[in-house]
């Protein structure tokens, strides 16, 4: 009975660990890429973009960097959708169309918030 006991404790830690580490890890991610684009949204509206170019072109290359990793902690779905708002707001930048590229960037933010909150560790997620 105490040998059941703590193998399941040992268990249960194990999981808990990993969920951490998994949490923080997306968390990590989210955040980064979250910085990234409001500094490529902060170049355009002061009309340096050149900047904002590169920062998108380093954004998406971060994003899809991570996306192996990032597949196995969040939904396909939702890393898709951030995966195809910034692409879109790449092409809106080439194309100088910079108002459609402001609303695409709140896409990649409203996005990426909805990662960070549909896989947050709550009990809310657990269903």
């Amino acid at each position: 009975m105490k040998r059941t006991l703590i193998i399941t404790l040992a268990v249960l830690a194990a999981a808990l660990a990993l969920c951490a580490v998994s949490q923080r890890v997306l968390d990590g991610a989210v955040e980064e890429a979250g910085r990234m684009q409001s500094l490529a949204v902060l170049a355009v509206e002061e009309q340096r973009f050149s900047d904002a170019k590169t920062l998108m072109g380093q954004l998406a290359e971060y994003w899809s960097g991570h996306s192996r990793v990032l597949e196995m902690l969040a939904s396909h779905d939702a890393l898709h959708d951030v995966d195809a708002a910034i692409a879109e707001a790449q092409i809106c930048l080439e194309c100088e169309d910079h108002d459609d590229f402001l609303r695409t960037m709140s896409t990649v933010s409203m996005g990426l918030e909805h990662l960070k909150d549909e896989e947050a560790l709550s009990f809310m997620n657990l269903y």
